[in-house]
């Protein structure tokens, strides 16, 4: 650790059995309640985002007192932004950014919100405690009930019901199967009805609800001691020779000499337009540098930190500083080359779901190295630096939940296929399949524009956009029948909605929709 904060000693749990924690119950019994509405027996759709907004107005329910304040306000906004994205479409990314935005208004409204580059801390130690703050909150309850006046006697009295409740069940089904007016009785009891409420999965289903929804209503953190900070790199001696002003500064030196001619060679091979070494494609040499290039500024950012901790020779060196500046910019420079040579593997292969998540990454990357330089220029901790590099992920998450991204590769793959465009690789049917529903108006695009396809691919790229319509609408041809599958509201997303209605405009093929009349 490089930034070290007085020690935190583990305070005592507050007591469990209160009036606070009757109302966050009853407010866990309507969630459950309307869980169930929304998501038993149904595909998920748009009631993933209706549960979170209710989930976000219980948090708020059970804090009337805190609903003005502007703060309260703000987390608010940014909790329900965060769970937009199951508007659009259900995505593991929209689920980590509606649980992010969650956290931090429960936090917040609950004052164990801290300063900003703080966050960190204390959102891991809400994040570990909460899968099994329901079962720990309940043993605490129970524990607890059984010490009050007037709990402690709903708690033994329920506990006394237990063997005459079991024996008189025993009694009553041994006097069944004796006696035909009690038999007869029973059955009229509808207890079917109450059995089917009852069903195993749907009882998991509400678990799942209790279990998860549970810590946001009564948010508590894990307790911990602060390790005391450690010898080594972030804290080396104040005459230490291995990782001292000397060691740091030609190593700073060297690395950019390295780095400089690294450099220069993306710029004859990349930009100059130097031919490659015999036998190497374009394809070759980016997949070969992409990488490792990343990896490489990963280190030199590890690098940077160390070399500028708090109270390190980089603070009082402008010539460290300088060098450091000139460093991060070379790295900036590679990420920006690994870039250039994903591109071209991009030309080679087209583009994959894969490919773009590199690219991202290799974005990310390239900002993290910025908020070094703006972490050592502004001062800052490496605290601030981590939260800055986890909300610009976080950012990041949220925005790729929105785009439709087999959308975007599917039509960028057909306007770069050689049917297409002339030249290039032809465009994969099967990764066409992979990418789904999501694909078929780059499909249609491709049945209009490739002049360079022969009938064999019109055929079977016609084939496999009536495969993926199937999937969507009903569309048949003979007798004329175009209509939407029936489904309930809680399973509609927008984008599945937008779809859908370019289905219904454009049900068939266009080789196919020029027979119809």
């Amino acid at each position: 650790m490089t930034d070290i904060t007085a020690p935190e000693t583990a305070t005592a749990e507050p007591r469990i059995w209160t009036s606070r924690t009757a109302a966050a119950a009853g407010v866990l019994a309507a969630l459950i309640v309307a869980g169930d509405v929304l998501l038993w027996q149904h595909e998920p759709g748009v009631s993933v985002f209706v549960f979170f907004v209710a989930l976000i107005f219980g948090v708020m329910a059970l804090h009337p007192h805190r609903l003005g304040q502007g703060r309260t306000v703000i987390l608010f906004v940014v909790a329900m932004l965060s769970a937009a994205p199951f508007i659009e479409t259900l995505s593991p990314w929209a689920l980590l950014t509606a649980q992010g935005g969650l956290a931090l208004l429960a936090l917040g409204i609950t004052d164990r919100l801290p300063r900003f580059e703080d966050w960190g801390g204390v959102l891991t130690r809400f994040g570990v405690l909460a899968p099994v703050r329901l079962i720990a909150d309940g043993f605490r309850l129970i524990g607890e009930g059984g010490q009050q006046k007037v709990g402690g006697n709903v708690v033994r009295a329920a506990v006394v019901w237990i063997v005459p409740l079991v024996f008189a069940a025993v009694f009553v089904l041994l006097f069944t199967a004796a006696n035909p007016l009690i038999e007869s009785a029973l059955r009229a009891i509808r207890l079917d009805k109450l059995l089917e409420l009852l069903q195993p999965e749907r009882l998991v289903l509400w678990g799942v609800i209790a279990a998860f929804a549970w810590p946001f209503l009564q948010p508590r953190l894990l307790s911990w001691v602060s390790l005391p900070q450690m010898q080594g790199p972030t804290r080396p001696r104040a005459d230490g020779l291995f990782f001292g002003r000397t060691a740091i500064l030609n190593s700073l030196v060297l690395f950019n000499l390295i780095f400089a001619t690294q450099t220069a060679m993306d710029l004859l091979y990349l930009w100059g337009g130097a031919r490659l070494p015999e036998g190497m494609t374009n394809a070759e040499y980016a997949h070969r540098g992409a990488y490792p290039l990343i990896v490489t500024a990963i280190l030199a950012g590890a690098f940077v930190l160390a070399a500028m901790r708090k109270n390190g020779p980089g603070e009082t060196s402008p010539l460290i500083r300088n060098l450091v500046y000139l460093w991060v910019a070379q790295n900036v420079w590679l990420v920006i080359s690994s870039l250039l040579r994903l591109k071209l593997y991009v030309e080679e292969y087209q583009l994959s779901e894969m490919r773009v998540a590199a690219g991202i990454w290799m974005v990310l990357v390239a900002v993290g190295l910025v908020l070094i330089v703006a972490k050592i220029a502004l001062g800052r901790s490496n605290k601030w630096l981590v939260m800055s590099n986890m909300a610009v992920l976080s950012l990041t998450f949220w925005g790729a939940a929105l785009v439709d991204i087999p959308s975007i590769i599917a039509h960028y793959n057909v306007q770069h296929s050689r049917e297409v465009a002339g030249h290039g690789v032809p465009l994969d049917q099967y990764y066409m399949s992979e990418l789904g529903p999501a694909a078929i108006p780059a499909l249609d695009q491709y049945l209009e524009t490739a002049d360079f396809a022969s009938e064999d691919q019109r055929a079977s790229f016609s084939a496999l956009r009536a495969e993926l319509t199937a999937q969507v609408v009903h569309a048949r041809q003979d007798p004329l029948d175009v209509h939407r599958f029936a489904q309930d509201w809680r399973e509609w997303t927008w984008r599945q909605d937008r779809l859908a209605n370019y289905l219904l405009a454009h049900p068939f093929s266009p080789d196919s929709a020029r027979f119809i009349d």
